[in-house]
């Protein structure tokens, strides 16, 4: 794999990127925006942030970012409960209507990145995605949208649903990019599922050659574009035409586990695909968005991810250090 150490440079390359903040007319949709203060503010690079309307996030759907102009209304006034018996049965089919259909279509038409939640943690999860994809993805003939996709652990259900959302994720590429995204734990589970392996707890197992071998076997079987594995050192990504390392800056593990953590990262890993940025500067942005948010406790902005970024850089010139990064 090719090792990606000359993190300076890789960061310092992004801080004119950010003092362009507020310059920017897209807009971020995001479900950890509370509703009751739902007035239009900007996030720490300069979008329109607004609250995720429920419906959406009941759909799955964790952020978009979003052409200027788009009137979210249409869609807060949609809505649905999710009944007991509505769980085994067809709940796209319960719900869907002509206008749903319709203000779906003009969303996505405008959309230039969407990110799932943890799929494990939605209900119908693998119904709702491809009667998404089917009933109004496909019709647009919409094909350079973004898509991330957060699996969740895959312990928590069986061979077969795996199979299955593998097969819906990989029908998402024909209509854009799939980053599909694992921590290390969920990859190791998941290469366990899909090879047919029992857990086994020897010490090897978690070794970093053993894990980019795994990691490699999982983008080799299911079909998506780009494989994003993190961990708390460093990420790994899988594509057709590259294999890498990004070392990190390490967190607080409380930090590392919060709820809110993979929403920060997409925040920022959703604004670099915005800007069109290679791979390795979006991975960067999401790292720096995350560290910001957790060194700040608050809502940061654009000032506190410069400073973020000049502490990463200050971290790598210190001799004890510089091993984590390489």
């Amino acid at each position: 794999m090719d090792i990606r150490n000359q993190t300076p440079t890789l960061l310092s390359n992004l801080i004119e990127t950010i003092k362009k903040a507020g310059t920017f007319n897209d807009i971020y949709l995001n479900s950890q925006k509370e509703t009751e203060n739902s007035g239009e503010a900007q996030n720490p690079f300069g979008l329109s942030e607004l609250p995720l309307p429920q419906f959406l996030k009941k759909l799955g759907i964790s952020s978009l970012t979003l052409q200027k102009g788009y009137d979210i209304s249409t869609l807060n006034k949609h809505d649905f409960a999710i009944q007991y018996e509505s769980m085994n049965g067809n709940l796209w089919e319960s719900i869907k209507n002509h206008q749903l259909i319709d203000d779906l279509k003009h969303l996505f038409q405008n959309c230039r990145s969407i990110a799932f939640d943890e799929w494990t943690d939605i209900i119908n999860a693998s119904q709702l995605w491809a009667s998404l994809l089917n009933d109004v993805l496909r019709p647009l003939y919409k094909a350079d949208l973004d898509f991330i996709f957060y699996l969740g652990d895959p312990s928590k259900t069986l061979f077969f649903q795996i199979d299955e959302i593998a097969n819906i994720i990989s029908k998402f590429t024909l209509h854009g990019k799939v980053t599909f995204v694992l921590d290390e734990h969920e990859a190791i589970n998941l290469w366990m599922m899909l090879s047919g392996e029992l857990p086994n707890t020897s010490f090897n197992i978690n070794t970093p050659i053993g894990l980019k071998k795994k990691c490699f076997s999982i983008f080799r079987t299911m079909n998506m574009d780009q494989l994003l594995i993190y961990s708390v050192n460093n990420v790994l990504l899988f594509s057709g035409d590259q294999q890498f390392t990004l070392a990190r800056r390490t967190l607080d593990q409380i930090a590392e586990m919060a709820k809110d953590a993979r929403h920060q990262f997409v925040t920022g890993f959703s604004f670099g695909l915005l800007q069109q940025l290679d791979i390795h500067h979006c991975i960067a942005l999401g790292l720096v968005a995350l560290g910001a948010h957790t060194e700040v406790k608050n809502n940061p902005d654009s000032a506190d991810l410069l400073v973020y970024i000049d502490r990463w850089i200050a971290d790598l010139d210190q001799t004890d250090n510089i091993y984590l990064y390489q």
